[in-house]
């Protein structure tokens, strides 16, 4: 195109010359430089020039035009693969404090403010998004990456979306300060989820193919079997997989599960003893089995549930042990008649060796003379030979005293077995401290002196582990169900004293009664009413507390014009002799807080405080410091006794005036709100002196303006 624009003016051009010279030719040449014809050639320049600044003019409208409809073109197969990959774009602008989305990169969206945008994101990761644009604004850093979870979904068919968002600067200002921050937003929902599943499908597979050694069935949701590796087939003497799985054989037909609830399941280790044969002529249901004999059987069986806690299926890993327990059991008789059975002995090597291997089992001798131990997997050979002390020090701190006890009675030849389980240094691959159970018993020589100690290592970490944590669960249901029914129990209590009194006195009503006396029923009844009505407000918002079902909504406001309304509220039922002072040192404090949530903790706390003082001085004040506001209530009354005071937060307790603290409710929703909204509570009381509550907001402050003198 800008060849054949080229092309066109230098004909023009010559088109001109050729003209001019042609005129020049049929001229004389004295008159060409006469007024007349220098008039011509003046006209002449100009309207060439004229045509010219035309051509030219009509030449950069072309130009424009193109690089206009290249430009769009490229934008909109830019947003159609923005629109493929999932991806937004969007900006924050610093001076406005506002966002905006992009279409295409071209066309902005309406300014929004942050608490608009946040609506589209999970509250706790857009509130971690904003502190990563806050690093990059104030110059910390230049980039950042952040993954963030979509808004809660409105129907339990939508999937919570999840977004990997990178922020960068757009633009800076005359300052070079981060002006306008540039987020780039991409939809992974999808491919987190195919990455779950295949993880799952991995996971499933993994443990199979590397557990050759250990039979492996799977169960679906419903309990039916869907799968069975070559080593189960072999252990059970199952020919045809197939007919076994066509069968739908479930989880309960197996003789040693039949007592398992699967909707309960989470993981257990079991080991049984099953007569087959007895089993198949009393109950029939897995005709493919064809081993007829007695087994003795050891199981891992885990339940495999989902992100929601849904079960997926069942798996299965367990080993045939009988050749273990019955080598075990030869193992003991030949231990005792070492010197006379060393024939018999000889004959159980391969079968001990066999189950050493696949029972995690180590041989170990020691020799009081030389103070060595040994430690092998195999009766032929020696793995490892450490001194004594050696030995100790592989032991954790807290139980080397008992490992030296061990071997100070090997060494003094201790005639009995000797048996203990010691915590070792060394760690599983869980990263668990591993536990090594040692039974050794005195081996003789033909005189009868004991020569060492022969017995086995095992490895109990898995076992120990599972019982310890299966204790603490123990513990931890004991101790919820005692506060669950406690709980249930004052609140009963509490709630059927109020509604005693409203039944009572209504029934006076329908009973022989003066006229005058109705109003006293009625404010009774009044009275009664509003107590019931409290405390079952109580009741639901503490439920509701513990359901994590407040929202808070923090927005900036002005707390020092507020903090005098909370207090006196609270105190509105202060008896007439308690003096009021509220100190507030600030005219204006515009903090970033909860106010509704916030009044309600002041509220409560100054009406406790009103509840336990008849005459003296109610202290209110507030100070912020270094992004957290900390609140004092004080009051000379009661006081709580040092007994009472580490119960103050626990619902429905009695002091030792058998009388409750507030309503009984009040002090557990206070701090139950202050540490949802990130604060913290402390309570200082002295029986007979008052009590002082101290609580502690985060929040953070943008304008302030402190009085000249506190008026109190």
């Amino acid at each position: 195109m800008r060849k054949t624009y080229n092309d066109k003016l230098l004909i023009l051009v010559f088109f001109c010359m050729s003209a001019s010279k042609a005129f020049a030719q049929q001229e004389d040449m004295k008159t060409l430089f006469d007024i007349p014809h220098l008039m011509a050639y003046l006209v002449a320049a100009l309207l060439i020039s004229f045509f010219v600044m035309i051509f030219y003019n009509r030449l950069f409208w072309y130009r424009e035009k193109e690089v206009n409809t290249e430009a769009e073109r490229l934008n909109t197969q830019l947003g159609l693969v923005m629109e493929s990959k999932k991806r937004v774009v969007w900006v924050y602008n610093r001076e406005k404090n506002a966002f905006h989305r992009l279409s295409y990169l071209t066309s902005v969206g309406p300014a929004m403010l942050p608490i608009d945008f946040s609506r589209d994101y999970d509250r706790d990761d857009f509130m971690e998004m904003r502190e990563l644009m806050h690093a990059i604004l104030s110059g910390e850093a230049l980039s950042q990456e952040v993954y963030v979870k979509g808004a809660r979904p409105k129907t339990p068919d939508e999937r919570q979306r999840l977004y990997e968002i990178s922020l960068s600067i757009l633009r800076r200002d005359d300052h070079d300060q981060p002006a306008v921050i540039l987020g780039i937003q991409t939809d992974i929902t999808d491919d987190q989820t195919q990455s779950e599943q295949a993880r799952r499908l991995m996971l499933r597979f993994h443990t199979v193919f590397n557990s050759s050694l250990v039979d492996m069935v799977f169960y679906d949701d419903n309990g039916i079997m869907t799968d069975i590796n070559d080593k189960a087939c072999e252990t059970f003497g199952i020919a045809d997989r197939q007919a076994l799985l066509e069968r739908k054989v479930n989880f309960h037909d197996i003789p040693a599960y039949r007592d398992i609830d699967i909707a309960h399941l989470d993981t257990m280790q079991m080991s049984s003893i099953t007569d087959i044969q007895a089993v198949k002529e009393q109950d029939e249901r897995i005709p493919e089995v064809t081993i007829r004999s007695k087994i003795y059987y050891e199981a891992m069986v885990s339940a495999i549930h989902d992100e929601n806690n849904n079960l997926l299926g069942i798996i299965t890993a367990g080993r045939d042990i009988t050749d273990m327990v019955e080598s075990n059991h030869h193992q003991k008789e030949g231990i005792r008649t070492l010197e006379r059975t060393t024939r018999d002995i000889k004959d159980y090597i391969d079968n001990i060796n066999y189950s050493l291997k696949v029972s995690d089992v180590r041989l170990t001798n020691y020799y009081p003379d030389t103070h060595e131990l040994e430690i092998s997997s195999d009766l032929n050979k020696t793995q490892y030979k450490l001194p004594q002390l050696r030995a100790i020090t592989m032991v954790c701190d807290e139980e080397r005293r008992k490992a030296k006890g061990l071997f100070r009675r090997m060494d003094r030849r201790h005639p009995g077995i000797i048996t203990d389980t010691l915590q070792t240094l060394m760690r599983d691959r869980q990263g668990r401290r591993v536990y090594l159970n040692f039974n050794v018993m005195p081996i003789r020589n033909a005189e009868g002196k004991i020569t060492h100690y022969f017995g086995m290592c095992r490895n109990e970490t898995e076992m120990t582990y599972t019982e310890k944590k299966l204790r603490e669960e123990t513990e931890k249901a004991q101790e919820t169900e005692q506060l669950k029914n406690r709980f249930l129990l004052n609140m009963s209590y509490e709630l059927r004293t109020p509604l005693s009194a409203v039944i009572g006195f209504a029934e006076l009503f329908n009973g022989d009664h003066s006229p005058e006396d109705e109003p006293v029923f009625a404010e009774e009844i009044r009275k009664n009413t509003g107590e019931l009505l409290k405390l079952i407000n109580d009741i639901l918002f503490i439920s509701r507390l513990d359901s994590r079902m407040i929202e808070y909504n923090y927005q900036e406001c002005d707390f020092a014009t507020m903090f005098d309304g909370w207090c006196y509220m609270g105190w509105s039922t202060l008896p007439p002799d308690v003096k009021v002072v509220v100190e507030n040192p600030y005219t204006r404090l515009m903090a970033n807080i909860d106010s509704q949530n916030l009044g309600m903790v002041i509220q409560k706390v100054c009406t406790f405080s009103a509840n336990s003082i008849k005459e003296g001085i109610v202290r209110a004040k507030y100070e912020y410091r270094h992004g957290e506001l900390m609140i004092t209530i004080e009051d000379t009354g009661e006081g709580i006794s040092k007994n009472d005071l580490p119960h103050v937060f626990e619902r429905f307790v009695l002091n030792e005036d058998n009388e409750h603290f507030g309503s009984g409710l009040d002090l557990p929703i206070i701090q139950e709100l202050t540490e949802q909204m990130g604060g913290s509570i402390e309570v200082m009381s002295e029986k007979g002196k008052g009590t002082s509550i101290y609580i502690s907001i985060p929040c953070q402050s943008s304008n302030f303006e402190k009085k000249s003198e506190i008026i109190v």
